[in-house]
């Protein structure tokens, strides 16, 4: 039998049975908490997605809205409501219970464009070597009245890189890569030590592993920015924090024996990159213990690093004083 093939039982919280067609078999992750504003347009983009086999896992934190009864009003659904400790150990907990030979994940608030799951399965039956596919993503923000603005993109060709240096220095866009759920086994799952920063450390893993990734090149996602967005909007996480996990990861990663010398010549541009603009925002702020920790930070790994952050400085100055002589 093919990998992707399977015929499956799926017993959903709220006692539905649901016989999945034999065919390919994806599995989609949505953590959820609290979500009745947006959740029932995520499930709706997969279930417009024209795929027979597939399974939708909802691993709700013990919402207290609506949430609930809007899941209760979808048949197809795998819930699972009980507490957890975060975004990633929700994610964690899904992917143990996924049965499909894929593995997606799509949060609340986002969507899903139509018709890329058929195309996504095509693809890893045509290539057994191929454990992951990405594709573009676009962030929006609704302006009322149904009408939306797009805020970023996702979809030049640089975004198509998949090396190690974009992979670590790039923006992570997660949600559009469906992985072979074998990765899963073969680097461990994510790192819930992480807050904010797990989806690009479990990226960085993977591509050191070796992990082949495939771009599509077309649209997957949509992200939508709001204020309550863990992934979008960070003004419910201090900044230190954000800039602390990400220099936690580079220095666990540098440290590690067997990591090749390119490899950690590109974290130490991460680290270097996140000292520097940590040192920045606590000038900014007059916070100058924040200063003087970032800038020791910085120094300690990188001897060159005080150097390259006056020059950065002096460019940034210079940039500032051109424009307003335009003005």
């Amino acid at each position: 039998m093919n990998p992707l093939e399977s015929s499956e039982i799926i017993h959903g919280v709220f006692g539905q049975r649901i016989k999945l067609q034999n065919g390919p078999l994806i599995s989609i992750i949505t953590p959820s908490l609290n979500s009745e504003t947006y959740i029932a347009e995520a499930i709706e983009s997969v279930l417009s997605q024209d795929c027979p086999g597939f399974e939708h896992i909802i691993m709700d934190g013990g919402s207290t809205d609506g949430t609930l009864e809007i899941l209760r009003t979808y048949s197809h659904l795998r819930v699972i409501s009980e507490p957890d400790k975060g975004l990633y150990h929700a994610l964690n907990k899904g992917i143990l219970l996924a049965k499909g030979a894929i593995v997606g994940w799509l949060n609340s608030d986002d969507f899903y464009e139509k018709d890329i799951f058929n195309v996504i399965i095509k693809r890893f039956a045509n290539d057994p070597a191929l454990l992951a596919i990405r594709g573009g993503a676009i962030v929006f923000e609704d302006q009322g009245n149904g009408a939306r603005r797009i805020v970023a993109q996702y979809t030049a060709p640089s975004d198509a890189d998949t090396s190690f240096s974009r992979t670590v220095l790039g923006v992570p866009v997660i949600n559009t890569y469906f992985f072979r759920k074998d990765v899963y086994d073969q680097i461990g799952l994510y790192d819930t030590s992480y807050r904010i920063a797990a989806d690009r450390d479990f990226i960085l893993r993977a591509t050191l592993a070796g992990v082949r990734c495939s771009h599509m090149d077309r649209v997957v996602y949509r992200y939508r920015q709001h204020p309550g967005s863990l992934t979008i909007s960070r003004k419910a996480i201090p900044w230190f924090k954000i800039r602390d996990e990400h220099l936690e990861m580079a220095e666990n990663y540098m440290s590690i024996e067997g990591v090749l010398p390119d490899a950690k010549s590109v974290l130490k541009l991460l680290h270097s990159r996140e000292a520097s603009e940590g040192v920045l925002q606590a000038l900014k702020e007059m916070r100058f213990m924040e200063v003087l920790r970032y800038g020791m930070r910085g120094q300690r790994y990188d001897t060159l690093w005080l150097k390259e952050f006056v020059f950065y400085l002096c460019h940034i100055i210079g940039c500032l004083v051109r424009g307003r002589r335009n003005e």
